[in-house]
């Protein structure tokens, strides 16, 4: 049985014992009970499936459309406040519980009174007759459904002694009911239909509706509730989180109007204003673009949530449009971009409305021609109109003197002659950038929503364009160096891992994509060629196996630290030092090359360890050695061409592998 039977049937039984005991006030009117909405709790509760077996004497009962939990206990008589009758209709546009189940109408609160009325009535003309042999008790108040009893269950005239007879029940709540059941159809009509292809949003919205038995949140009497609206005026919003609002245009609104929309209507509402909260969610959480597409190298946290659990977490929230945004990534760097990307708009939007007025084309115009385009030339430039002169539209030598200056300005050759080069410098015609600042910022945005949510209070961060790792450590950056990157060809890959442990003085195994792209073609013209670089090469499985020792000239330098990944990557030092010279440093085959290691290592295995930068040195040119982290690291390495650095400036940097640009590309921001 459902929770809303369950407290329906509290009702009724509540009013049974009022109306039973109530005999020196049979003359007054019934009260009506007010029935408080169910809580977040209650409602959450409302939500999960039932997981203990239902009671034996439910089988006589029919099944519920879809299982429910039970709900909390509730002592509903003791919260609820008797109203005289008839209770007023509430105004359609009143706020209301985003998770209030639907109300119980009064033709079911009728038949349930009428149900334990004739009960009472029938206990009550037994009494005094104890020679009669006992009858069976009644069957149990909620093992069977809540219908009208039959006709012959209730006395057509009660006993003297009886509760007086229930007042009809109220106009409104009762007409409003086939319109309710009529939305509660057509919603049900429009989830049951069939699909082309699987839809895992729409599988969860149908999900979330067979548990609410079909009744709408958002949609109540034709028109949105107030929780309905702060949410579509959030998805309003969501050019600000760096998406576009465009394709959460919730479709059917305009349908509404002010009420009485028909059913149809209010169903493609809700379903539609389902539909969008359910697509905010996941690109907020996600992105809109598959990581996949843009680099085959690039491993994205899969943060897209589940349709059902977004509805249900909106449905009982007491402000759903903060549980929408929450959605977004919270770290302090994508906030950072998010108000750079709204001051830049501010500021597009001021110059925007400073723009002088632009001079429409036309021929080359020279002293003495008349054209119309001369009015607003002089207001361009701020030229006022001599006295005495009839005709606005002459191209006169005060207006030539100003044009002339104005080329002056801008590096023209000061003819006083309006020339196309002239026209194209006044309206501030300059080609513009194939990416605007606020499209890398937005392209950026969504690269942070394929990051981890929690990188980590201590973390290690690669950003491969800026060619830096930082080291933070409970929330404070306490190290910054340079690295060495992948190169075009050979990239550095994406991702986030564990940095477990370090190893001094280590041999590099050589990757066989590096012995068959580069030394194979080597050895092919100098057979000796690994041996003289210090390599040892041996044969498994008529396979070529190429190791350099430890030592000076091997090419991981002295120390690596290991976050162990499917890539085989890791930051190590290097024995090429000077190419950290270099502003661009992209020369790798794909791991990362740091700068200082010793001071890297002290910092990552912590010196209140006993790991000191000098402790670390001397260490190097003796054995190969393990050494594991007594504080494991996140590790991550990202891509960001945009930032923004500590003193509020917009950092925008080169695009060295193209993801940006395929982001870009994919979002349609590429002009």
């Amino acid at each position: 049985m459902r929770c809303r039977d369950l407290l329906l049937c509290s009702v009724a039984f509540g009013l049974a014992l009022g109306l039973a005991t109530a005999s020196a006030e049979e003359s007054r009117p019934a009260a009506a009970f007010a029935v408080p909405p169910l809580s977040a709790a209650e409602s959450a509760a409302a939500f999960a499936p039932v997981t203990a077996p239902p009671p034996a004497t439910a089988a006589a009962s029919p099944a519920p459309a879809a299982p429910l939990a039970a709900a909390p206990v509730r002592d509903v008589a003791a919260t609820a406040t008797a109203q005289p009758q008839p209770a007023a209709e509430p105004p359609k546009d009143a706020p209301r519980d985003a998770a209030r189940a639907a109300p119980f109408d009064a033709a079911e609160i009728a038949a349930a009174k009428a149900r334990i009325d004739a009960r009472v009535a029938a206990a009550e003309a037994k009494a005094g007759q104890p020679d009669e042999p006992a009858a069976a008790p009644p069957a149990p108040l909620l093992s069977a459904p809540l219908a009208p009893p039959p006709e012959s269950a209730v006395p057509a005239t009660p006993p003297e002694s009886a509760a007086p007879a229930t007042p009809p029940a109220p106009a409104a709540p009762a007409a409003a009911a086939p319109a309710a059941d009529a939305v509660r159809a057509a919603l049900a009509a429009r989830l049951a239909a069939p699909l082309a292809k699987p839809d895992a949003a729409r599988a969860g919205i149908a999900r979330f509706y067979a548990l609410r038995d079909d009744h709408p949140v958002w949609i109540d009497g034709g028109v949105l509730t107030q929780a309905g609206r702060a949410l579509v005026d959030r998805l309003g919003r969501a050019d600000a989180d760096g998406l576009d609002a465009r394709a959460y245009a919730v479709s059917g609104l305009a349908a509404l109007g002010t009420g009485g929309a028909t059913p149809e209507a209010a169903a493609d509402a809700e379903l539609g204003l389902a539909a969008a909260l359910v697509a905010y969610a996941r690109d907020a959480a996600s992105g809109r673009v598959d990581p996949k597409l843009v680099g085959r190298d690039i491993v994205a946290d899969d943060h897209a949530p589940d349709p059902m659990q977004v509805l249900v977490s909106l449905a009982i929230a007491a402000d759903p449009a903060t549980v929408l945004d929450g959605y977004n990534p919270t770290q302090p760097q994508f906030l950072a971009l998010k108000r750079k990307l709204a001051e830049l708009r501010a500021a597009d939007a001021a110059l925007a409305q400073a723009q002088p007025p632009r001079v429409p084309p036309g021929p080359t115009l020279k002293v003495g021609m008349v054209d119309a385009r001369v009015a607003v030339l002089r207001n361009r430039l701020g030229v006022a109109m001599n006295d005495g002169d009839v005709d606005s539209d002459v191209y006169d030598e005060v207006l030539a003197d100003a044009v002339r200056a104005f080329q002056r300005e801008r590096r023209l050759k000061a003819t006083g002659v309006l020339s196309p080069q002239t026209l194209a410098a006044l309206n501030g015609q300059v080609r513009a950038p194939a990416v605007s600042p606020e499209n890398d910022i937005i392209a950026n945005m969504e690269r942070w929503r394929w990051l981890p949510r929690d990188l980590g209070a201590s973390n290690v961060l690669v950003n491969v364009p800026e060619y830096r790792v930082r080291v933070t450590m409970d929330g404070t950056v306490v190290n910054e160096s340079k690295v060495v990157v992948g190169k075009p060809d050979t990239p550095t890959p994406i991702f986030s891992d564990t940095m477990q442990f370090v190893v001094m003085n280590p041999s590099w195994n050589v990757p066989q994509s590096i012995i068959k792209n580069e030394y194979l073609p080597k050895l092919a013209t100098d057979p000796n060629y690994l041996i003289r670089q210090g390599f040892v090469v041996t044969y498994r499985n008529n396979q070529m196996i190429v190791r350099q020792p430890p030592g000076e000239r091997n090419a991981l330098g002295h120390i690596k630290f290991m976050f162990p990944n499917r890539f085989s990557v890791y930051l190590h030092d290097t024995s090429s030092r000077s190419l950290f010279a270099s502003d661009k440093r992209a020369f790798s085959h794909g791991c990362v090359r740091v700068d200082q290691p010793y001071k890297f290592a002290e910092v990552v295995m912590g010196a209140e360890n006993g790991w000191t930068e000098q402790r670390v040195k001397k260490m190097v040119g003796g054995r190969e050695q393990r050494i594991d982290l007594k504080r494991q690291l996140p590790v991550h390495i990202a891509y960001f061409t945009a930032f923004v650095d500590d003193d509020g400036e917009l950092k925008r940097l080169d695009d060295i592998y193209g993801y940006n640009r395929r982001v870009l590309a994919a979002l349609g921001l590429m002009r």
